[in-house]
């Protein structure tokens, strides 16, 4: 998909998403990360499959949840409805990367991880890998990329 052809995945999503909502928004999520292999310069990008433990989401992937929900001042993670119906975005993003409407940049953080960040400025959305220490495909509790997005 081509990145100025990404629009809302669901007209008129309400603060409070329908059960039949969240399952096309999870149908997205799997289409694009968990059906086939999704690789960034030779790396698997990993998702957290274990349930979630926020409250009302716990029949979804962890990685899922976080993708659609963000902390609140509580530090309580609620729904987002402009993240979430841009769950989408996030391969789109990432296939596209060399393109010169993403701009990259990596952050090295004190325990050894690096966060490499994926912007795509025109529409103010942020994709964020966070690339392990370990990058060794076979150590399933350490994925080489954890995922984030900012909006």
């Amino acid at each position: 998909m081509d990145l100025f052809e990404l629009d809302d995945l669901i007209h008129k999503l309400g603060i409070n998403p329908t059960e039949a909502q969240l399952d096309l928004l999870f149908a997205e999520f799997k289409r694009d990360f968990t059906d086939s292999t999704f690789t960034i310069d030779g790396l698997n990008v990993k998702v957290i499959l274990k349930n979630s433990r926020v409250e009302g989401f716990e029949r979804f992937p962890e990685t899922f949840i976080h993708l659609i929900t963000r902390k609140g001042k509580s530090n309580k993670r609620t729904f987002d409805r402009h993240r979430a119906n841009k769950i989408h975005w996030v391969k789109c993003i990432l296939e596209n990367r060399s393109e010169e409407e993403i701009i990259y940049f990596e952050f090295p953080e004190e325990d050894g991880t690096t966060r490499n960040y994926y912007w795509f400025k025109e529409e103010c959305f942020l994709v964020c890998l966070i690339r392990s220490k370990c990058t060794t495909h076979s150590i399933e509790s350490v994925p080489p990329f954890r995922m984030k997005v900012y909006h």
